[in-house]
């Protein structure tokens, strides 16, 4: 499994190979087919990126001095790593599938010839594991949400009590209190913008799955026009 996953599944021979054969043959399907890989390829590369911002917020937090945001944002940050671990179990399972189905057409396809490139139609059984993936995907964007939310509520809280704190001051010397709360924060502003880095990258590799999800139906409409072949 590890081969498979630090390889872009564009890259992979029994793909390329396949993919070769079947725009060879003109074989329906074959469009259907480029698309998923390129879909799976777009997945691949957002959900590094989104692995890679959350291990640069996670370091970023360690010099985190308030306890309540830093608290907050670890709880967002560990819900955001679960999610982004099965996404990573589930693309894993998605390219095995994906290779061992090249790898069994290949076979067939020296022992039959043309014929045997009727057989990408067993592509259509990825579905579970790519909705298992846009679920993954969906619950990390909730936390993402969630987490940009919570920032949003301590920014404007602490500020107020920094306000509250400085009108008091105003006060003792005889001076007007300020009406307006201070903008949020240069620190909250910086994990804001990351989480919502993180939740445009999930939404990314989300639209990706569903994406595929839609090719997979045209090529069961393709498989369903296909003559048999005795």
């Amino acid at each position: 499994m590890a081969e498979t996953d630090s390889q872009p599944i564009a890259e992979n021979e029994q793909v390329k190979e396949l993919l070769a054969l079947l725009k060879d043959n003109n074989t329906p399907g074959y469009e259907e087919f480029a698309k998923l890989i390129e879909h799976v390829t777009g997945m691949e590369q957002r959900l590094s990126e989104a692995t890679e911002e959350l291990k640069a917020v996670r370091q970023e937090m360690q010099g985190l001095q308030n306890h309540s945001l830093k608290d907050a944002l670890q709880k967002s940050c560990k819900a955001m790593e679960a999610n982004i671990s099965a996404m990573r179990h589930h693309l894993s399972e998605l390219k095995d599938q994906i290779i061992n189905g090249c790898r069994n057409i290949l076979t067939d396809f020296r022992e039959r010839g043309a014929v045997a490139l009727n057989g990408i139609t067993q592509f259509l059984h990825v579905r579970p594991v790519l909705e298992s993936i846009q679920s993954a995907a969906e619950k990390s964007m909730q936390v993402s949400n969630r987490a940009v939310a919570r920032i949003d509520a301590f920014s404007t809280e602490y500020h107020e009590m920094g306000r509250h704190l400085k009108n008091m001051g105003r006060a003792i010397q005889g001076k007007p209190a300020e009406t307006d709360a201070k903008e949020n924060g240069k620190v909250a502003r910086v994990f804001k913008g990351a989480f919502k880095v993180e939740g445009a990258l999930i939404s990314s590799i989300n639209r990706n799955a569903e994406w595929a999800l839609n090719t997979l139906a045209r090529l069961e409409q393709t498989a369903e026009r296909r003559p048999s072949v005795l």
